[in-house]
């Protein structure tokens, strides 16, 4: 098995010095990959920087054997770029300043060397070869603390090891940016990135600590393993890097001009390119002040062609491979945003939407637990906060448990537990302070359609018998429910039933059951208490260009 094939976990008790995940360090320039012009021009920035150095302290700061720049050294003190102001220690003279300016002004890059554009490509393509198809067991277990759908979670798995583009939309606020970071941990091995590479006598810095996280561990054993080894014999290259796989996330702020090589003052791989054996995620689409289709076309050439022509503000250019998954998140219509030309290239579209009563509830149930809250207690709070919900007439969306127990735990002094405060009256006042989103006002989310009285009753009975209430009281309540609708206006749904008895559910104590304590006066209260929806409030919904908009 190469090194490069073991997971994080097989490396962690296998590293040695006859199982590098490095190459191997350079004995010399030619090895090396590198020009002579840019070791040079690293090695004066470098001593004016830091002061005057020792080749051993030169060969800490470039992450380079003494052996592939000593003659370098030695050349520039022989042509009085360099002077011995201590001994065995390198100084710049005059001459030398003049030479470092002329090196500055091309490009200021101080730190490890490079490695070789060619080096690059091949480990990029080298670590493509590694993928495998991830199974439904391990997507479920990246997500076993996440409810959600079933059929959802096939999805993903498929749309993964596709590793084709995947679009994620949906309203806001149930799990998207969620959903894209927890497939990032289905990338389990780790992958060698360099700090830069060396392009035509430029250095490109590559290394992102925003999106680069180094697996220091694994590094640092290597260096033990190897520390005793004569020469650079064995050891490894430390121009490289042991990284977890990218994942890179830009949002409204990317443009066009993102995909070239950044220059200011030094040359700064684009983020595209920095996700390479990872993940990009383009969120936020659509809400770019450029135009995201022209953003988007930009990846159609590596999409097809599986690299990536990437330019240089002078106006020359380099192919990189382009192997990464492209991930996109929206909550606008997707349908309505992305033109034809990257449209066709959506073979995978996950709609991450509202969940489900019973998923709500989990998430409640979850995160209750999280706080030390028993099992009773939290199957208790989530059918009291789902049946306030209801009630009012509130948006369900998937961060709201989370939030609603920050706002909780922020009500705690000092040393305080939740599971020890935690009241029904602390529970409602916190409900009642949390921000609402309201169903009157969503806009394009969810485009409700007006039910007939034969699809609004067979929905109450429906919802009634899995309540186990009473057949001919469940007749009499969807006849007089039906009645009550027209009467008033509302707009009648076949979601109605089902909120209305999760009201119904919020209003008992602990214990009780539906189908013991249903009358017809309870149910005339929570009809009462029930938010009105009307049919302008559908009419808004599909006159805007949202998720279901037209």
């Amino acid at each position: 098995m190469s090194a490069l094939a073991l997971t994080t976990e097989h490396i962690a008790v296998s590293v040695g010095s006859d199982a590098l995940i490095r190459p191997p360090q350079p004995r010399n320039l030619k090895e090396s990959g590198l020009s002579y012009r840019v070791v040079e021009s690293l090695i004066l920035k470098t001593i004016k920087q830091e002061g005057a150095m020792s080749l051993e302290m030169l060969s800490e700061s470039l992450k380079l054997p003494i052996g592939v720049f000593k003659d370098i050294v030695l050349s520039l003190h022989h042509r009085e770029v360099l002077d011995t102001p201590m001994p065995l220690h390198y100084d710049l003279t005059n001459k030398g300043r003049e030479l470092v300016h002329h090196y500055e002004n091309e490009d200021a890059y101080v730190g490890p060397a490079p490695v070789s554009f060619k080096d690059y490509c091949e480990t990029v393509l080298r670590q493509a070869q590694r993928e495998r198809r991830v199974t439904q067991q391990e997507v479920d277990e990246v997500f076993k603390d996440y409810p959600m759908r079933p059929e959802l979670r096939r999805l993903l798995k498929e749309g993964f090891n596709s590793q084709r583009v995947i679009i994620f939309w949906g309203p806001p606020g149930n799990g998207k940016s969620l959903v894209t970071d927890n497939l990032h941990r289905l990338l389990k091995d780790p992958v060698l990135l360099p700090y830069a590479f060396e392009f035509n006598n430029r250095v490109v810095q590559y290394y992102d600590p925003a999106y680069h996280h180094l697996l220091t561990d694994l590094m640092q054993r290597e260096e033990e393993a190897t520390a005793n080894a004569l020469g650079t014999s064995g050891k490894p290259d430390r121009r490289w890097l042991i990284s977890r796989p990218p994942l890179v996330t830009v949002g409204t702020e990317f443009r066009v001009e993102h995909f070239q090589i950044a220059f200011d003052g030094k040359f700064d791989a684009p983020p595209h390119v920095k996700a390479n054996n990872g993940i990009f995620i383009f969120d936020d689409l659509g809400r770019q002040t450029q135009d995201h289709n022209m953003i988007l076309n930009q990846f159609i050439y590596p999409l097809e062609q599986q690299e990536t022509i990437v330019k240089f503000a002078g106006g020359s250019s380099m192919r990189i491979p382009y192997r990464q998954r492209l991930f996109l998140s929206t909550n606008l219509n997707f349908h309505h945003i992305i033109d034809d030309a990257f449209a066709r290239r959506l073979l995978f579209q996950v709609l991450v939407d509202r969940p489900t009563d019973a998923l709500w509830k989990q998430i409640v149930v979850n995160i209750a637990k999280k706080h030390g809250i028993s099992e009773e207690f939290a199957q208790t709070l989530a059918r009291k906060l789902l049946g306030w919900f209801k009630r009012d007439g509130r948006v369900l969306r998937a961060v709201d448990p989370r939030n609603i127990f920050i706002m909780l735990d922020a009500t705690l002094d000092e040393g305080e537990q939740l599971k020890d405060k935690l009241t029904f009256d602390l529970f409602e006042r916190v409900y009642r302070q949390y921000p609402p989103a309201y169903e009157k006002d969503a806009v394009g989310y969810l485009l409700y359609k007006e039910a007939s009285e034969a699809e609004f009753k067979d929905a109450f009975l429906h919802v009634a018998r899995s309540y186990d209430v009473d057949e001919l009281l469940a007749r009499r309540l969807a006849d007089r429910l039906w009645d009550w609708f027209q009467r008033d206006g509302r707009m009648p749904r076949t979601v109605d039933p089902s909120n209305l008895f999760a009201v119904i559910e919020g209003m008992l104590e602990e214990g009780e059951a539906v189908r013991e304590k249903l009358t017809e006066p309870l149910f005339e209260e929570a009809y009462r208490s029930y938010a009105p929806y009307y049919r302008e409030y559908a009419q808004r919904a599909a006159a805007a260009i949202g998720l279901g908009g037209k």
